[in-house]
């Protein structure tokens, strides 16, 4: 895990940066903080954690420095500078929800992640969850939260919102393709066979039929949030699926 967190050095050094302005009341406001955010990682050379589609991703990005703040050096607790923080805020509540959750979930606890949920800012019912499942995977990506959370967190949505089941499972697809661009970003996947056995065993390993990840996705994360080299990356994958790389 330790070197998996080295691979996210520069991004957590960022977000250092950022809560230092928070905490010292030179930013005071969600919009500041994204535009600061968006600056330091293009002076920095670093892409926020997106998928192919770049739509509001520094506004999503701002889960980061909000995990680093609690979990990584421990200067913020959930609630805290809910001027700025207020969807994360509300997003950990429902979080705290999750967790609670065994085998089935309760009715009770359904009510309550359905509230939690339905209390996030957003233009509806599914941006709303899916900004509870991108605090946990960002958990989960910078080993802040056990890999179980995401899968517990899709599945828990999957039986209190059945009607996203379907981008659900994509999501599952979404943090799959991140573990399997770490793992050749760490050097465990070296020729297509490796890459194709990860890629078939990933999302059944955490309980999902049908969430493969394409190539092009693997790909684009690979590329361009670990900057795998060119060379690599055209050795594992077939030349369409290849991001545009400088």
């Amino acid at each position: 895990m330790e070197a998996a967190k080295q691979l996210h050095k520069d991004r957590i050094e960022a977000a250092l940066t950022l809560l230092e302005r928070v905490l010292t009341g030179a930013v005071t406001s969600r919009s500041a903080l994204v535009a600061e955010l968006q600056t330091l990682y293009g002076e920095r050379g670093i892409e926020p954690f997106r998928g192919l589609s770049k739509e509001g991703v520094y506004d999503k990005e701002i889960a980061t420095v909000y995990l680093v703040g609690i979990h990584g050096v421990a200067v913020l607790s959930p609630g805290d500078y809910d001027d700025i923080f207020y969807i994360e805020n509300k997003a950990m509540q429902a979080v705290e929800a999750i967790k609670s959750v065994t085998e089935v979930v309760p009715p009770e606890v359904k009510d309550v992640l359905m509230k939690k949920t339905e209390e996030i800012k957003g233009k509806s019912t599914e941006d709303k969850v899916f900004r509870v499942l991108r605090l946990v995977f960002t958990g989960a990506i910078l080993g802040y939260y056990p890999e179980i959370l995401m899968v517990k967190s899709i599945k828990t949505y999957e039986t209190v919102h059945p009607d996203l089941s379907e981008r659900l499972v994509n999501y599952a697809a979404f943090y799959s393709a991140y573990k399997i661009a770490e793992e050749i970003a760490l050097g465990k996947i070296r020729n297509p066979d490796d890459l194709k056995i990860q890629k078939y065993t990933y999302c059944l390993k955490l309980g999902f039929q049908k969430c493969k990840p394409s190539d092009k996705l693997i790909a684009e994360v690979a590329g361009s949030i670990y900057k795998v080299n060119k060379t690599l990356l055209t050795k594992l994958f077939a030349k369409g699926a290849l991001p545009k790389l400088g």
